[in-house]
């Protein structure tokens, strides 16, 4: 008779437990980063919320006496199936603070891309590789050309980048290269309108031996063909060198044509006949 009323209160007080506790789930993929659970402390109880957790069908962690926890997905390979169950009073709710980071795919996006007046910014999500580059490109009248490049923090939730940048005057475009070992991505096109003054250059047709910007930027001197003869940084450029001729002078995504003239040939001196 004593086993029979011993039998029963167990199964009163399992039925109890049960019904006290909830569940909270997360099922999804590995992929690099592990699970973090904040856990409330709860009164009623005298102890913290979370009973129990549970990784894949095995229980990892009981009665945590703390309020932050961590569940450690690194014996995982990339990919691997992940099913958590987070057993809890249900007086009280545990929280999964990064629930995306289980998400199936790459889940990658560039988002928000925009230039104001001195920085490019813009906001990444779902970031899986730490040895990951982001490249500002610009476009130039030749082509799409890497201005700026960075290392990718590597975070899946949220990033956000902004880098300094000179704007020509007038219109410019940007793009975000995201590269890494497992994708490659652009964002869309974005611009920036600058109401600048446009860099002028002094003497501006016939032209021996110097050219004089009115601010610093960076340049390049090439022949009607396309030939590269100068490049560089500067408020002052000498051309003493280039033949006499027709080049174009590009700043600021713009092309301006100048002449360097023939060098005036001074004639020889008159000599003075002797009076005899």
């Amino acid at each position: 008779m004593n086993k029979q009323i011993l039998y029963c209160c167990l199964i009163l007080l399992a039925s109890s437990y049960i019904s006290s506790a909830q569940q909270l789930s997360l099922n999804g993929v590995y992929r690099g980063r592990d699970v973090y659970v904040q856990n409330p402390y709860n009164s009623g109880k005298n102890s913290f919320c979370v009973q129990s957790i549970s990784l894949n069908g095995n229980t990892i962690i009981s009665s945590p006496n703390s309020s932050a926890l961590t569940i450690d997905l690194s014996p995982f390979q990339l990919n691997d199936s992940i099913s958590l169950l987070i057993f809890h009073y249900s007086e009280c709710l545990p929280k999964i603070l990064n629930p995306r980071v289980l998400q199936a795919g790459s889940g990658f996006s560039i988002v928000q891309p925009m230039a104001d007046n001195s920085s490019i910014s813009w906001i990444s999500t779902g970031e899986q590789d730490k040895n990951a580059l982001y490249q500002l490109e610009k476009l130039f009248l030749e082509g799409w050309k890497t201005i700026e490049q960075i290392k990718a923090k590597g975070d899946i939730d949220n990033n956000q980048y902004s880098i300094g940048a000179v704007h020509y005057a007038g219109q410019n475009q940007f793009r975000i290269h995201y590269v890494s070992e497992s994708i490659d991505v652009y964002s869309e096109v974005f611009e920036y309108y600058s109401t600048a003054d446009p860099i002028s250059f002094y003497p501006t047709e016939d032209i021996d031996e110097l050219i004089s910007l009115s601010k610093p930027t960076d340049y390049q001197i090439k022949d009607a063909e396309g030939k590269l003869y100068k490049k560089g940084f500067g408020l002052d450029i000498f051309i003493r060198e280039l033949k006499p001729g027709e080049y174009i002078l590009i700043i600021e995504n713009r092309e301006e044509l100048f002449y360097k003239p023939e060098p005036e040939i001074e004639p020889p001196p008159v000599r003075k006949r002797k009076k005899h």
